[in-house]
């Protein structure tokens, strides 16, 4: 992501939503973009991908705008803690799947085998418990202010 540069159309791809939600965070002022070009287009960089990914969040634990307004200017602009957050959701999703290829094969293997299938599931769980809750304590920290 880098350096690059996003249209609204390329941005409302990239975070799964319909371009007129960048249009509304933009208004709404969560959403600055960087650039804009001669002809008025709004252009936004990869810390764009990560406030919008956190205002989903915020939204999921039911934050109005003006909350979410104001926990974003806590934030900051690029700070460490949405790049954290955006690491963490990578990780829960990449564990997601490992959990979700593992689960068939438990009906598959016989009892020894069953074991190892069981025990990485096991530590599959407990790393995406820690990760979690590593997730939940900076979002609570973003929803209290704290962060």
């Amino acid at each position: 992501m880098g350096s690059e540069r996003y249209r609204v159309g390329e941005l409302a791809q990239l975070c799964g939503v319909n371009p007129r939600t960048i249009d509304f965070y933009t208004n709404a002022g969560l959403l600055p973009p960087v650039e804009r070009s001669a002809g008025g287009h709004r252009f936004y960089d990869a810390e764009a991908i990560r406030r919008i990914r956190l205002i989903k969040a915020l939204r999921a634990q039911g934050l109005h705008l003006d909350a979410i307004r104001e926990r974003l200017a806590a934030v900051g602009g690029t700070g460490d803690g949405l790049a954290r957050i955006e690491q963490l959701q990578v990780a829960l999703h990449r564990l997601e799947g490992e959990v979700a290829e593992l689960t068939p094969q438990l009906s598959a293997v016989d009892a020894k085998d069953r074991r190892v299938v069981q025990s990485a599931l096991m530590a599959a769980a407990s790393f995406a418990l820690g990760l979690s809750q590593e997730l939940m304590e900076l979002l609570g920290q973003i929803g209290t202010g704290l962060f």
